[in-house]
């Protein structure tokens, strides 16, 4: 291995959410104990996480990612669908662009005074977007002849519009076909010139701000992927639709792997209970069913509840619910049921080891930790990209797709005695656990940075 100095100076970036920055913090914790020097550009919000990894810490002071009240009313009227998705979209990643794209340019010429002689290579999160103008003829930042290379980091579905797949959020299958594609092709033109037209016309003003100088063109989908001389799908090929045209820069990586649990993790009282579920010898009389909304939903009547109550009094059955947030706790009045256990929050990585199923909103935080864990999932979702996930975790065949945000308790016990008395969806899940680890993510994407061809802005 060469020294730190041979080596290019990474700039990574990402979206201040969860969804968005835990991923690459673990790639650039990877890449800093493979001897390489990182620099995260972020807010205060993560920046013990971003020191914890070893990484320099600059800091930008972006807005907190949300709805103002008046924004969240109309989508809260807005029927679930392709508008709805646009309408989140600007209003969560468009609105504060302009101020990501100066940070990161900010940042870039502070490090290029810094060490005039290095290259610099930028890592972000795709939805952070931060060097597509520059795509569209922004100036470069002062003492950049040519632009860094770019690598995008995908903490989404793949996204693009493809002449195989119907437009992302209509829920429905990919088809290759002739009449599939002429399908797709229709659709693909009402959704840009109906529902999805305010976002292009978003994106093509946010980049007239950013001062770019061409008006983008196409699909601001498309653009996500585009905008990086490399972009790397957190999943292995099986967990996506096939498509036919998929540019040659978007890459897959696989999963990334299950993150350790610190030895000194405080477990809740009844942890043993899990753990004594799991005998060295013989077959297991218990199953675990793990439900959690994630990070962001915290309305448990959605989906924590209604399997605690779907899976009440089942002898052997044990239910653990993860709320997702420290300090959170069910409704007052709520009883939970005696073979269940309610924790405000539990890691991921933690639980799913022992886990029979695993009961979802569908992040697709949540569709990789299930496939690294090789567990069955039982997906719910119709907000934000949670529909299409649940959809691929389907087609992929290690899902049960409830397809409802507010299943019936009803309807998870049916879906939750169909994962148990079908093995094929275990089975599945195994294999693609075993799939995504031979690709070993962190360590092809460590391979291909330092290799990545310019292709933007027309430098290949």
């Amino acid at each position: 291995m060469g020294s730190t100095s041979e080596k290019p100076l990474l700039l990574f970036t990402s979206f201040p959410g969860e969804g968005h920055t835990n991923p690459v913090l673990a790639i650039a914790k990877h890449l800093i104990q493979r001897g390489h020097t990182v620099a995260y550009l972020s807010t205060s919000r993560y920046r013990e996480k971003i020191l914890s990894i070893g990484a320099e810490f600059l800091s930008a002071e972006w807005p907190i990612p949300g709805l103002d009240p008046q924004a969240g009313t109309v989508l809260q009227s807005m029927p679930i669908g392709v508008g709805r998705f646009a309408y989140l979209l600007i209003h969560i990643f468009y609105k504060w662009l302009v101020l990501r794209v100066d940070a990161v340019s900010n940042a870039l010429e502070f490090l290029r005074r810094r060490e005039p002689g290095r290259e610099i290579i930028i890592v972000e999160d795709i939805l952070n977007m931060s060097t597509m103008p520059y795509r569209y003829g922004r100036p470069l930042p002062a003492g950049f002849n040519t632009m860094p290379k770019t690598v995008g980091i995908s903490p989404v579905p793949l996204m693009l519009q493809s002449q195989d797949t119907a437009p992302f959020m209509l829920g429905l299958p990919p088809d290759a076909s002739e009449s599939g594609r002429l399908r797709n092709k229709a659709l693909n033109k009402l959704v840009n010139e109906g529902p999805m037209k305010p976002m292009v016309d978003v994106w093509k003003e946010v980049m007239t701000q950013c001062g770019c100088t061409v008006t983008p063109e196409g699909s601001p989908l498309n653009a996500w992927f585009d905008a990086y001389d490399a972009a790397f799908m957190l999943c292995s090929p099986s967990l996506e639709y096939p498509i036919s045209d998929l540019p040659p820069h978007v890459r897959f990586a696989g999963c990334l792997p299950r993150r350790g649990i610190d030895a000194h993790t405080k477990h809740p009282a009844w942890w043993s209970e899990v753990t004594d579920t799991a005998p060295s010898t013989g077959p297991r009389t218990t199953k675990i069913v793990f439900v959690s909304q994630g990070t962001v939903s915290t309305n448990w009547n959605e989906l924590v509840m209604p399997t605690l109550a779907a899976l009440a009094g089942r002898d052997d059955t044990l239910v653990i619910a993860a709320l997702g947030l420290p300090g959170a706790t069910l409704p007052e009045g709520f009883d939970v049921p005696s073979n269940a256990r309610v924790a405000d929050y539990v890691a991921y990585d933690a639980i799913l080891p022992y886990a029979d199923v695993f009961v979802s909103n569908a992040g697709y935080g949540a569709f990789g930790h299930a496939v690294m864990n090789g567990v069955p999932a039982i997906f719910a979702g119709e907000t934000e990209e949670k529909p299409e996930v649940a959809m691929r975790a389907e087609w992929a065949g290690f899902a049960y797709n409830l397809k409802t945000q507010t299943p019936s308790a009803e309807q998870i016990r049916d879906a939750v005695d169909a994962v148990f008395a079908d093995d094929r969806y275990r089975v599945r899940a195994r294999e693609l656990r075993r799939e995504n680890e031979e690709m070993d993510a962190l360590g092809m994407i460590e391979r291909q940075i330092s290799s990545v061809p310019r292709v933007v802005n027309g430098d290949a």
